[in-house]
């Protein structure tokens, strides 16, 4: 009867560490770090920490050597399994200066949020295309519903991929799933936070109020259609306004994660698929029509006449990929006249 209470204790305590959370925090204000990327050491994204700074140690297993911190885009660290056994990292995060965005004053019929989007795609944790640019959403200035996205640059990046088979999900190269964050509700986030079936958290940092809502579908059964079959949908969206607001005149950023698990139906094994998606605000102003580009995010081209990448405050995440692939991240042929 001992040794079962005893293997009983050892089997609880070994599912309570594979669950523990790990705590990210700036060593300089002691705030917590929200947004950083864990890779591994061959640039897999394994986790980025939730607006509470916390990421799942179960995420980043089997250990291994070492992990790769990225925090605005930059490298602020490598942490080794050692390391893991602490609840609470203390990270030396950047003082990276941002530019502050730019209200215009007058009011309209539609309110126009400008900035700076990326977002990405990785199949079990591998990278497999990227796309970044500039982009303005126009939303109507009562209702807040968002009316039209206008694309102005944009660039693309695929990874090298030999033998596509579409009856092998690994083997894809899933341009067609780079669209633009999807901010159609961060106007009316308030009433998706009162709908009642979401998760949420809440935080004050600094002079920042983060909103996370996390939400999930089709936990216990999968969905079958043209012979894929998807399970286990996760949405994670977090947004960042000015202390004690949620409204879009004081928006200041935005992320977007998809988790969900694919597979073709001759496949014994679900893939993990994910979507990641940023944007950043730079000017908000207002507008009595809608002035919208025709440029459409071609996943194959890029389209921009000026070095975007280059601005201050950017959301540069191709450079850390970059790092990691550069003989096989190529970008798509631009359209635009430099």
């Amino acid at each position: 009867m001992k040794k079962i209470l005893q293997f009983f204790l050892l089997l609880v305590f070994s599912v309570s560490g594979f669950c523990q959370d790990i705590k990210l925090v700036s060593s300089v204000s002691g705030q917590p770090l929200s947004g950083v990327t864990v890779l591994s050491e061959r640039g897999d994204v394994l986790a980025i920490s939730d607006v509470e700074g916390t990421i799942l140690k179960s995420a980043l297993e089997p250990l291994q050597g070492t992990y790769v911190l990225i925090y605005e885009n930059y490298e602020i660290a490598r942490v080794g399994a050692a390391d893991l056994s602490q609840q609470v990292i203390r990270l030396q995060d950047r003082v990276s200066e941002i530019p502050a965005v730019v209200i215009s004053a007058k009011k309209a019929k539609y309110l126009n949020v400008k900035g700076y989007f990326n977002v990405y795609i990785t199949i079990n944790r591998e990278l497999n295309v990227y796309a970044d640019g500039v982009a303005t959403y126009i939303f109507d200035n009562d209702s807040k519903k968002l009316r039209s996205v206008s694309i102005e640059q944009y660039r693309t990046f695929t990874k090298s991929t030999e033998n596509q088979d579409r009856k092998k999900v690994a083997s894809m190269v899933y341009t067609s799933s780079l669209k633009v964050p999807e901010l159609d509700e961060i106007g009316k986030i308030q009433q998706k936070l009162q709908k009642g079936k979401s998760k949420y958290k809440e935080l004050e940092s600094g002079n920042q109020t983060r909103m996370q809502i996390h939400q999930t579908a089709l936990q216990e059964r999968a969905f079958s259609i043209l012979g894929y079959r998807f399970y286990d949908f996760e949405y994670l969206n977090a947004a960042s306004f000015e202390k004690g607001t949620s409204d879009l005149r004081n928006f200041l950023a935005y992320a977007e994660q998809i988790n969900f698990k694919l597979k073709h139906k001759s496949e014994a094994d679900y893939h993990q698929m994910t979507k990641y998606a940023n944007f950043l605000p730079t000017e908000i102003s207002y507008s009595n029509s809608i002035n919208s580009t025709q440029i459409k995010l071609d996943p194959d081209k890029s389209h921009y006449s000026e070095a975007y990448w280059k601005e201050t405050g950017f959301p540069d995440m191709q450079q850390v990929f970059r790092s990691f692939f550069e003989k096989s991240l190529h970008e798509g042929q631009n359209r635009g006249t430099k």
